[in-house]
């Protein structure tokens, strides 16, 4: 277990090392020939930076705290094995190095290190950095969330009209999701105020804390991909819930994120509906 001050020291550790690995992205943006590789789907891209980037919060979070746990995107893709945050054991920092890899390499400066630790199960500390764009989210459980030091809160949307819509179509490049994702996009189209596909879920979350989007859903993502985002927007009073309703877990990160709840329950409505429709149709 830890206590505030292990919290709080703990923060101010990953803080600085999240400030050193800035420098690594930018160093990446700034390179017109990046060595990129294929993990598994054409779609599934790693390149050297998400590497040294993983290398470094790791190594320094480990010469500080040696018992801790990592569930990180990189040592997972490695060993092959994925560590569980669960309700027992040590603390567990939860790593995407560069969310919205596609971005990176193609030079577009939507991209961020995510960085959350969790302990017995609960989220404690998160931190989304985007250095091209110079935003730094960060979020401790109890004490709100903040872009660059500056407190923020969510929208008070509550009304779809009045929504703008984090949606992923690119997700459809997974079959099971299609047809559900796509029919889902068209609702929201006609419904909402607008739609945006950002191609990175962690700072998309951010973007519902810091109120410049209103909500999001997404689905067989990784714990990386949403835990730091998950804490910032409940920490910004906003809603984190399971796409099919109910808690939250961070496992099964299949989410609504939303920037009131009864915009979430709006959201969670419409794939109800749909995915209810699509299976009548069959």
């Amino acid at each position: 277990m830890c206590d505030d001050g292990e919290i709080k020291t703990a923060f101010e550790v990953v803080l600085e090392l999240v400030k050193q690995c800035n420098e690594i992205v930018l160093e990446g943006y700034r390179t017109a020939s990046k060595r990129v590789e294929v993990k598994g789907k054409h779609w599934d891209l790693v390149t050297e930076y998400d590497q040294r980037v993983e290398d470094v919060l790791i190594a320094g979070i480990r010469a500080r705290f040696p018992h801790h746990k990592f569930c990180a995107e990189e040592l997972a893709s490695a060993t092959g094995e994925q560590v569980t945050v669960g309700d027992a054991g040590a603390p567990t920092w939860i790593i995407d190095p560069i969310d919205g890899t596609v971005n990176f390499v193609r030079g577009i400066q939507f991209t961020c290190i995510s960085v959350a630790l969790a302990v017995a199960g609960e989220l404690k500390i998160g931190i989304i950095s985007n250095p091209a764009g110079n935003e730094l989210y960060t979020a401790v459980k109890g004490q709100g969330a903040f872009r660059n030091g500056v407190r923020i809160k969510t929208r008070n949307s509550e009304q779809l009209k009045d929504a703008l819509i984090g949606h992923e179509f690119s997700i459809g490049s997974y079959e099971p999701i299609r047809e559900a994702l796509f029919e889902r996009g068209k609702r929201f189209i006609i419904e909402c105020l607008g739609l945006r596909a950002f191609g990175s879920a962690a700072l998309s979350l951010a973007y519902i804390a810091s109120g410049q989007i209103d909500a999001y859903s997404i689905q067989f993502l990784k714990p990386w991909d949403i835990a730091a985002g998950a804490l910032l927007i409940m920490e910004a009073g906003g809603t984190v819930q399971s796409i099919t309703g109910g808690k939250y877990d961070i496992m099964k990160p299949d989410i609504i994120a939303a920037c009131s709840e009864a915009l979430g329950q709006r959201v969670l409505q419409i794939i109800r509906e749909v995915d209810r429709d699509l299976q009548a149709s069959k």
